[in-house]
C-alpha cells in the first residue's frame, strides 16, 4: 500500500475519531414512549439536581430494610443507567401511575407529580413556604396564612412590554396590593370596612427554586385555554433578601397548546449548556449568557434555579447546626437532673413503706439503673446515693425481722394456753386447802 493512500485513509479517519470523541462526552437522551416528552424534559433536569440524589439513597435504603416499594429507588436506578446509555422511562411511568403514554401532559404538573411520589426528605429540596398577609390601614391583621409551594407561578397575561422580564415579574409577585374604594375589606378589630394592604413574603427559601412562566391562561371571553408565545428575558441569577439563585435548567415548550412539544436546556458541570430533545442531545450552538446576563427565549416554560452558597454561608449554617446540637444536649441534661430529683424523692417516700422483699429489689433496679446513664461528672454523687439507699434497705429489713419475730398465734392456741393457766391457778389454790 502506498504512503499517499495511507495518508488519505488517515485523513478520512480523523474526522470520525473527532466525532466519536464528541459523542462520548455528550449526555444521554431518553426514548419517547409516545407523547412523554414532558416527562423526559423534567427527568433530564432532575438528573443533574445533585441535591436530591443523596436523599434518594437514604430513602431507598430505608425502604429496602422495610421491604417497601419506593419511587426513590426507581429514580436511582434510572439515573445510574442514564449515565451509561440512552434511557428508557417505562418503569418510571408505571411508578408514577401514568397509564396513557400517548396523552400530552403538562411538564409543571409532571414535576409536582414526581415530587409528590418521592420521599418527603427528597421533595423538601424543592419546597419553600409563602406567608400571605392582609392588614387594614390601622395595622390590624385581617388574614394571615402560610402555604408551601414547589413552583412559583409568574403570570405573562398582564405584561405591557413586548418582552417579559422574569426578574421584574419575580419582584412584582411579592409587591403589595391595595384594597380601597369599593374594594375595601372588613376588619374585625375595627368593626367596619377599611382600606387594606395585601402581600406575600417568602419565609422558607428552597434549595431549588422553580419558576413557572404561565404561558397557558384561560380566556374568559371564549372560555378556552390559550398560549402566550411572548419572549422573556431569563436572568442568569436571581437575588432574594435571604439568598441568591443560579439558573441551571430550563424546560421549554414549542408549538400549540394541544400539539406542542417539550425540550430541555441544561447546564452541566463542564459549564456547557446542552439541549435535550428526547433521544437527541446536542451542545447549544449559541451558549446562553455567553455575552449578557440574560437569555431571551420565546419557549422557556420552567426555570430551575439552584441556591448559591458562599463559604461564609456554609460556616453560618455549621454554626447554626452546632447551636441546635448544644441546645438539645442542654435540654437532655436538664431532663436528666429533673429525673434524678424525682427518683430521690421516690426513695425518701419508700423509706416509710413496708413492702415485700421482691418488690424492694424491683424498686432498687428502677431507681439505680437509670442513674448509671447520667453524666459521668455526677458519678460520685450517684455512688453516695446508692450507698445511702442500701443502708436504708438494711434498716427496713431489720424492722421487718423484728416484726416477724412476734408470733401471730391462732385463737385456738390462745384459748388452750388460757385454759391451762386457769387449771394451774386452781390447783395452786385448791391443793393447800385440801391437805390442810
Amino acid at each position: 500500500m502506498s504512503s499517499s493512500r495511507k495518508r488519505s485513509q488517515n485523513k478520512k479517519a480523523e474526522p470520525k475519531a473527532k466525532k466519536q470523541k464528541v459523542s462520548q462526552r455528550l449526555p444521554h437522551g431518553l426514548h419517547n414512549q409516545g407523547a412523554t416528552c414532558y416527562l423526559n424534559s423534567v427527568l433530564q433536569v432532575l438528573s443533574v439536581t445533585r441535591e436530591i440524589h443523596d436523599r434518594f439513597e437514604t430513602a431507598a435504603f430505608i425502604c429496602r430494610q422495610e421491604k417497601l416499594e419506593s419511587t426513590d429507588q426507581e429514580l436511582i436506578n434510572f439515573f445510574q443507567n442514564l449515565k451509561k446509555e440512552t434511557g428508557e422511562t417505562g418503569d418510571i411511568t408505571k411508578s408514577l401511575g401514568i397509564e396513557n403514554v400517548y396523552q400530552q401532559r403538562d411538564a409543571a404538573e409532571c414535576l409536582e407529580l414526581i415530587l409528590s411520589k418521592i420521599s418527603r426528605n427528597a421533595s423538601e429540596v424543592f419546597q419553600g413556604q409563602l406567608t400571605y398577609t392582609t392588614k387594614c390601614s390601622r395595622g390590624h391583621i385581617i388574614n394571615e396564612e402560610t402555604n408551601p409551594f414547589w413552583t412559583l407561578p409568574l403570570s405573562l397575561k398582564d405584561t405591557h412590554e413586548e418582552t417579559f422580564s422574569v426578574e421584574n415579574g419575580f419582584n412584582t409577585f411579592f409587591q403589595s396590593k391595595l384594597f380601597n374604594g369599593d374594594n375595601m375589606v372588613h376588619c374585625n378589630d375595627c368593626k367596619e370596612k377599611r382600606e387594606a394592604e395585601s402581600g406575600c413574603q417568602m419565609v422558607v427559601f428552597p434549595l431549588i427554586l422553580t419558576l413557572l412562566l404561565k404561558r397557558f391562561e384561560l380566556d374568559y371571553n371564549t372560555k378556552t385555554d390559550v398560549k402566550s408565545s411572548c419572549s422573556v428575558d431569563v436572568p442568569r441569577a436571581l437575588q432574594t433578601q435571604e439568598t441568591g439563585y443560579d439558573l441551571y435548567g430550563m424546560v421549554n415548550h414549542t408549538g400549540s397548546l394541544r400539539g406542542g412539544h417539550y425540550t430541555a436546556t441544561i447546564l452541566y458541570d463542564d459549564n456547557t449548556w446542552y439541549g435535550f430533545d428526547d433521544t437527541s442531545v446536542h451542545e447549544v450552538e449559541k451558549q446562553p449568557f455567553a455575552e449578557t446576563g440574560t437569555y431571551n427565549s420565546s419557549a422557556a416554560y420552567l426555570l430551575v434555579y439552584r441556591a448559591s452558597k458562599s463559604p461564609t454561608d456554609e460556616d453560618e449554617q455549621s454554626d447554626s447546626i452546632l447551636k441546635q446540637v448544644k441546645a438539645k444536649k442542654k435540654k437532655s441534661d436538664k431532663s436528666g437532673e429533673q429525673r434524678l430529683k424525682e427518683m430521690q424523692r421516690e426513695m425518701r417516700d419508700a423509706e416509710h413503706d413496708v413492702v415485700p422483699s421482691f418488690l424492694e429489689d424491683t424498686i432498687q433496679e428502677d431507681v439505680y439503673v437509670p442513674q448509671q446513664t447520667q453524666n459521668t461528672n455526677n458519678s460520685a454523687t450517684q455512688q453516695m446515693k446508692m450507698e445511702e439507699g442500701h443502708k436504708n434497705k438494711a434498716d427496713r429489713n431489720s424492722r421487718k425481722l423484728c416484726q416477724s419475730s412476734i408470733c401471730k398465734l391462732h385463737p385456738f392456741w390462745i384459748a388452750l394456753i388460757v385454759f391451762f393457766l386457769v387449771v394451774v391457778l386452781v390447783l395452786v389454790i385448791a391443793l393447800p386447802i385440801v391437805y390442810a
